[in-house]
């Protein structure tokens, strides 16, 4: 033999050596994968891998044991890496490298494979890989297109519960909240003994708006078998106005939602409190007005409150500059259950006492908020008030209301609300107000449109006396806005803004238009579970109240406020 023949011969003689030892390790690892001794099989695989790593067969086989020791990471890239070996087979090679890297964490890339895998025919297995791409934008956070892409597989599929589900829940998430529901109702009359579909279904009314609806479909279930469950039903019991039953569900938090809900949000509305705030206005008519307010208060039994209020108050304009100080009381307790027939409500009185030199007037108010049925609220409102202008102060001006508001909102894009107050000043001037808002959701997610309107007209009063405050005749106001409110955890923003029209006529008759068009800006800032900062301000009138029109009525405002618990 020739010395150059010899590292030759000598190698091959080491691969047939080898080649019954690889295929004795590649079977005893097979056999460990058939019991499912995972224990076993992946470490013998993985000698295998770093023994043979240019062999594409052996690294599929050992990414699909991977997959089925629930490695997927480790299964992902064992197929990545057949791939870049293979690129000719990534015709096999994608499908289930697209499902590894879903259930590995890596969303991006699952929904790009699926995508690409996507056949144009129909039937099942178009149904398979839409279902995959529908659980990948689920888990990229893109829940309506995971609804998009389940509605497709469901199309196909009809029969296919776990796919109805998937869609109720990616169409919840998604915002639509009826389409959630109607989903779950027909799985719950296919499979009306399935608990886990009553679960959800229940859940999915709770976000609906439907709290009342949602408790009775948790309370006809065993308890919550794990901390996900117990959240649910937490949750529902808060959004009912029931936190002190919701809090002891919440011992055990299952994920980061869960805390968020216990300390940032129920847990605040058991313990006592305090707050501050002040608040400065300006408006056309060269009217300043400031006011600071300090309060605490405490929840003296389940569903009540107790709360004291100390403000100073300056007016400032061209009638002069009065200053008050005042001091208040309230208590506000909760009334009936559930699943009464009244439903849950919650009356409340308040003093409060008002000193403007030698003017102490006292104004009470009495309050009964109430939910009688889902979806709808009621306030029923009954008070004396004061006008805070300065030549109204000194005229000594009250009026006394009374006021009915009733807020709708049924399960779907759209929400109403109307209210009626008739207003009697001291010197016999009465006034009735009317108000609407129909508002609608819109596809992109926190944005809403709407229109309000309102109208005032004064029945009573003497035309001839000007006391400091405004008295037209006949008042009209319509607007149109858009809303917009989004939660980046731990800060919170609501955005309003819309154009108007008013119409008034004044006590001689009169006529003029303009233009209410406003905006407005709230902000939240959880600073931590005991401490909330408060910021909102705003604007309305010519040019947005954005500066000092020459024509036009206009008025701008802006609080700033911190909330502590204890």
């Amino acid at each position: 033999m020739s010395a150059r023949l010899a590292p030759l011969v000598l190698a091959l003689a080491a691969v047939f050596a080898a080649a019954p030892a690889a295929a004795a390790g590649r079977a005893e690892a097979r056999a460990a994968a058939d019991q499912r001794d995972w224990a076993q099989a992946l470490p013998l695989y993985a000698q295998l891998v770093e023994a043979h790593g240019d062999d594409v067969d052996l690294l599929i086989e050992a990414a699909r044991v991977n997959g089925f020791a629930d490695r997927n990471a480790e299964a992902a890239a064992l197929y990545r890496r057949a791939l870049a070996l293979a690129p000719a087979r990534r015709a096999d090679i994608l499908p289930s490298l697209a499902w590894q890297s879903l259930w590995s964490g890596r969303p991006a890339e699952a929904e790009a494979l699926f995508a690409e895998l996507l056949p144009p025919s129909e039937g099942a297995a178009r149904a398979a890989l839409l279902d995959g791409l529908g659980q990948a934008r689920q888990a990229a956070g893109d829940a309506a297109g995971a609804a998009s892409a389940f509605a497709e597989a469901l199309a196909l599929t009809p029969e296919d519960a776990r796919l109805q589900r998937r869609l109720a829940t990616a169409r919840l998430w998604s915002g639509d909240e009826a389409g959630a529901v109607r989903e779950l109702e027909a799985l719950a009359q296919r499979f009306p003994a399935d608990r886990d579909i009553a679960w959800a279904l229940a859940n999915a009314r709770n976000f609906a708006g439907a709290s009342r609806a949602a408790l009775a479909g948790f309370r006809a279930l065993p308890a919550p078998v794990h901390p996900g469950e117990r959240a649910d039903l937490a949750r529902a019991w808060w959004w009912a106005g029931y936190e002190d039953r919701a809090w002891p569900l919440l011992a055990e938090p299952a994920d980061a939602d869960s805390a968020w809900l216990r300390d940032w949000r129920i847990g605040r509305e058991l313990r006592p409190f305090g707050y501050a705030s002040f608040e400065a206005s300006e408006d056309k008519d060269e009217l300043d007005t400031r006011a600071w307010t300090v309060g605490a208060g405490w929840h003296p039994a389940p569903g009540a409150t107790l709360d004291f209020q100390a403000r100073r108050l300056t007016l400032d304009d061209a009638n002069g500059d009065p200053a008050a100080n005042q001091i208040a009381a309230s208590l506000r307790w909760r009334i009936g259950e559930p699943d009464s027939p009244s439903g849950t409500w919650w009356p409340s009185v308040a003093l409060r006492a008002a000193h403007f030199g030698g003017w102490n007037p006292l104004l009470p108010t009495l309050r009964l908020a109430g939910v009688p049925a889902d979806h709808w609220r009621v306030d029923l409102q009954a008070g004396r008030e004061l006008v805070e202008a300065p030549r109204a102060v000194a005229n000594e001006v009250t009026l006394n209301s009374l006021a009915l508001g009733v807020d709708h909102r049924p399960t779907g894009p759209w929400s109403y609300a109307a209210s009626t107050a008739v207003q009697r000043f001291d010197d016999g001037t009465t006034r009735w107000r009317l108000r609407g808002r129909a508002e609608r959701t819109l596809p992109l997610r926190g944005l809403a449109a709407g229109v309000e309107a309102s109208a005032i007209q004064r029945s009573r009063g003497d035309d001839d006396v000007d006391r400091g405050y405004w008295n037209p005749d006949r008042y009209q106001e319509l607007r149109a806005y858009l809303a917009w409110s989004r939660e980046w955890r731990p800060v919170d923003l609501q955005l309003r803004s819309g154009l108007g029209i008013a119409h008034e006529t004044d006590t001689a008759g009169n006529r003029s238009t303009a233009h209410p068009n406003f905006w407005e800006l709230a902000l939240g800032w959880d600073l931590t579970p005991s401490a909330r900062l408060r910021l909102a301000m705003g604007g309305s009138g010519q040019r947005m109240a954005t500066g000092d029109s020459a024509s036009g009525y206009w008025r701008r405002y802006v609080t700033l406020g911190l909330d502590v618990w204890r």
